[in-house]
């Protein structure tokens, strides 16, 4: 017990300084961006961290995602990347699920910082942290479990989920 509550000291202390000095270094619409990529992440580690006080902090109950109304192929999500927004909904796919990003269009939008994930299955991006596009996908080897259902987690409280990504085998 008392390594592990020495461990989540160092690591909320490094991640203060890191947080700190990244902030008075970036615009502020970039600082904004990477806060909003980094969030889930960080509160996952730090739930796990403090989990041996009796559970999950903030236990959510567990529900279905609402009737779906985009069920698409990644070939056809591809067309709500924000190009057409707001005449169309600016759309991501995180753990298989459809979520509509486009009340973030600030962040998800043309040309703005996020914009590479939006019309993609970016689980993978999310849940490493990655804004490198060879990432955009949803193949998960090698990335951990807590990190994409933070992501999950995140996304299903933050946006809309709207739909599902259909599997290839749907799709042919």
């Amino acid at each position: 017990m008392g390594l592990l509550i020495k461990i989540s000291t160092i690591f909320a202390l490094m991640t203060a300084i890191i947080v700190g000095y990244a902030k008075i270094k970036m615009p502020p619409a970039v600082w904004d961006a990477h806060i909003l990529l980094l969030r889930p992440t960080f509160e996952t580690s730090l739930k796990n961290a403090f989990s041996f006080l009796g559970g999950p902090l903030n236990p959510q109950p567990t529900s279905s995602p609402p009737s779906s109304t985009y069920d698409l192929c990644p070939s056809s999500l591809s067309a709500y990347d924000g190009s057409s927004y707001p005449s169309s909904p600016i759309l991501l796919s995180v753990g298989g699920l459809i979520i509509d990003v486009s009340s973030g269009s600030k962040f998800y939008g043309l040309n703005q910082p996020y914009n590479l994930f939006a019309g993609k299955a970016c689980t993978r991006a999310l849940a490493l942290g990655s804004l490198d596009p060879k990432d955009l996908n949803d193949d998960l080897d090698g990335v951990p479990r807590k990190s994409v259902e933070g992501q999950v987690k995140f996304y299903k409280e933050k946006y809309k989920v709207v739909g599902r990504l259909k599997s290839f085998e749907e799709c042919n």
